[in-house]
């Protein structure tokens, strides 16, 4: 899970968008449900790090590359360790989207099809009925659980700042 106070809020927008990962996988036809009940993906850090083609700090790039693993494999569902319910898992900000691959078999997709499916997937965090918008305020305090939710942090406050404290709690591997 994870953490955040805001130290300081933005005069308008700013707000942390909420996607429930259980919703979003009910939502999805039950074709689609079975085609990605035993396929995983490379979460990769390295995509991250290169988005939109603005480098990042050296200094910080060495800092995720000494404690963060290169290339980890996560199912794109999981099951949340306490409730024992699916969810849909994944994110296209860490997700390298042209390589899925069953994870029972260790066949890849052909990329076309890893990149169609993972496009149909990540559209279903962003569905409205699956969210709630959380208004940030100085002081106020946000706690999630990571297994069971996405979030966005929407950056429409330009020329103001949003600045939020945050900790961030390891879970155990996904499954």
């Amino acid at each position: 899970g994870s953490i955040a106070q805001c130290i300081k809020a933005p005069p308008y927008g700013g707000d942390t968008l909420f996607a429930d990962s259980h919703a979003a996988y009910h939502g999805l036809p039950p074709n689609i449900q079975d085609r990605i009940s035993t396929l995983s993906g490379i979460n990769d850090y390295g995509v991250f790090l290169n988005r939109g083609g603005v480098e990042m700090p050296q200094a910080l790039v060495a800092d995720v590359k000494a404690r963060i693993p290169f290339g980890v494999a996560h199912p794109l569902v999981r099951t949340h360790p306490e409730t024992q319910k699916p969810c849909l898992y994944l994110h296209g900000g860490f997700l390298r989207q042209e390589a899925l691959f069953d994870h029972q078999t260790d066949e890849p997709l052909p990329g076309k099809e890893s990149l169609k499916l993972v496009t149909e997937l990540l559209k279903q965090h962003s569905r409205p009925e699956y969210q709630c918008r959380f208004k940030w305020a100085e002081g106020s305090i946000a706690f999630w659980d990571n297994r069971a939710v996405q979030h966005y942090a929407a950056s429409d406050y330009y020329p103001h700042e949003r600045r939020l404290r945050r900790v961030t709690v390891s879970g155990t591997k996904p499954y």
